[in-house]
């Protein structure tokens, strides 16, 4: 892949890449996505099409939301030209997730509580996550007529980097949607460029397309049609797990801090 020779901080050039194209059942997600690559020279073929209704794809563990990659590559961000060090690097990957329960993601609010539920389901293990600030910086991002769900993670593990994750959220259909998660480590070479990362994937993120056919239309205009009133979203903070010492278990103290206050009134 291409770099630009100027700057000191180079991401894989996107101006002479052709978009990557994904077909899920009728509805067709376009991308420019610099060629699939690794550190550890790891390569694994996806397919450019994918059946969202054929279960045995999706990864689910008996979990409530399952996973399929529809495409993941590791990119180098390199320094100055010539002096032959890489400054980090960013994971990406793109993955499809089905709701096993029967919720209608096309529900005002219904796709951010099930990224929140999934959020804290996967972060509350303790073999893993010494500490997890999630949920950061929600809002909604509107590109090429798909509004998306935007939040950021921070992940200090036990036996990995600790890591900052972008995650831009959409659903597809009443019970699927996509996530495009970007994460790189956090660490002293990259605090001061993560303002330039996150645009980086932004830019990413501007070239992103979705085709959804008649009935995928017809499923987001029913939901529409509902009245907000009787599904209001209410305003979230942050959540932050941190591991109790006693038991292990993770505590999402915003939440604690409100039920002890409720009870000191009471």
């Amino acid at each position: 892949m291409s770099y630009p020779i100027f700057g000191k901080l180079r991401f894989p050039s996107l101006k002479s890449v052709q978009k990557r194209s994904f077909k899920l059942s009728d509805i067709e997600i376009s991308v420019v996505l610099s060629p699939t690559a690794t550190k550890w020279g790891v390569h694994r073929e996806y397919s450019s099409s994918f059946n969202l209704y054929d279960n045995k794809k999706f990864v689910t563990e008996d979990e409530a939301v399952g996973y399929e990659t529809c495409y993941s590559s590791t990119w180098d961000i390199k320094g100055i030209f010539g002096l032959g060090k890489n400054k980090s690097y960013i994971e990406f990957r793109l993955l499809v997730a089905k709701c096993n329960n029967g919720q209608n993601l096309f529900l005002p609010g219904k796709l951010l509580e099930v990224v929140r539920s999934e959020t804290s389901r996967q972060f509350n293990d303790e073999r893993y996550y010494l500490d997890v600030t999630a949920l950061q910086n929600i809002g909604t991002w509107v590109n090429n007529e798909v509004e998306f769900t935007y939040h950021m993670n921070e992940v200090e593990h036990s036996t990995h980097s600790n890591f900052i994750e972008y995650i831009w959220s959409t659903p597809i259909t009443e019970n699927h949607y996509l996530q495009f998660l970007f994460g790189f480590p956090k660490n002293e070479k990259t605090a001061s460029h993560e303002a330039a990362i996150k645009n980086y994937c932004t830019s990413i993120m501007q070239t992103v397309q979705i085709d959804l056919p008649a009935w995928v239309k017809k499923e987001k205009a029913a939901a529409a049609s509902v009245s907000k009133d009787t599904h209001q979203t209410a305003a979230m903070e942050p959540l932050v797990w941190r591991r109790e010492a006693d038991t292990g278990s993770y505590l999402d103290f915003r939440r604690e801090a409100v039920e002890k206050a409720k009870q000191t009134e009471e």
